[in-house]
């Protein structure tokens, strides 16, 4: 990707005027554009570098003789990452063409989309012990801002997505909103603490944990967990049940 730079101790950029550093193409617009060279700059590359592994060697700003003008102009293509919600999310912030914008290399460690099944579980059992504390009357700014994702998040009223032998269960021990992320949740959070109680043929339909289970929800609502990301992440990061998920922000 070309020569580096090491920015040493406390200096947070290389000046407006440095150049020759990186190759054509994986370059972020400061650089090409001679502003100001920051950090950032490895972020934009580093989205470039993870977009192409992921696509199996395509680059998010096209072919070789189109990526600077595309870059400059703040073109990218994320056609091939969109069915991957947790991708499209790093992606889209690694190469934000305003440099202050873009994550730290600690957010993008500790981002959703390098998440185990096991990690995605737990962090919306998390979420969801945490949004039932809300009061519905009180107006949360928590809770308001989770429901808001709802027609994102859901696609629609989750239960159309599920089987009706799931719906009988869960309705065996409380009502729920079909058009709720916070129901959603509770029902995520109940089926998985207590797995090993559900009936044979429920267990059959959700499927083994972590996996099998992560997998039940994500295919129906696959923009689920990087939704409830961004709002703990506005929200609730700065809280003690969440510092395990932003370690080092």
């Amino acid at each position: 990707m070309g020569i580096s730079k090491r920015l040493v101790g406390d200096m947070s950029s290389l000046g407006h005027h440095a150049t020759g550093y990186g190759s054509s193409g994986w370059q972020a617009p400061e650089q090409l554009l001679h502003g100001r060279q920051t950090r950032a700059v490895d972020l934009f590359s580093l989205g470039c570098i993870l977009f192409s592994c992921i696509t199996g060697g395509r680059h998010p700003f096209g072919d070789p003789l189109e990526r600077d003008v595309n870059i400059v102009k703040n073109k990218p293509d994320l056609f091939l990452v969109e069915f991957i919600p947790e991708a499209l999310d790093l992606f889209a912030r690694l190469l934000d063409p305003k440099p202050e914008l873009r994550p730290k290399a600690s957010e993008v460690l500790y981002h959703p989309l390098f998440w185990s099944s096991e990690l995605r579980l737990s962090f919306l059992r998390d979420a969801s012990d945490r949004v039932e504390l809300e009061d519905r009357e009180s107006n949360s700014h928590v809770l308001k801002a989770l429901e808001g994702t709802a027609p994102t998040a859901l696609g629609g009223k989750w239960n159309e997505k599920m089987e009706p032998a799931f719906l009988a269960d869960i309705g065996r021990y409380r009502r729920y909103k079909f058009d709720s992320v916070r129901d959603l949740l509770r029902v995520i959070r109940n089926k998985w603490n207590h797995y090993r109680e559900l009936p044979r043929e429920i267990q059959e339909i959700l499927g083994s944990v972590p996996e099998g289970f992560d997998s039940y929800f994500s295919s129906r609502f696959p923009r689920l967990l990087i939704e409830v990301y961004k709002v703990v992440s506005r929200h609730c990061k700065g809280e003690e049940c969440f510092q395990k998920y932003f370690k080092a922000m």
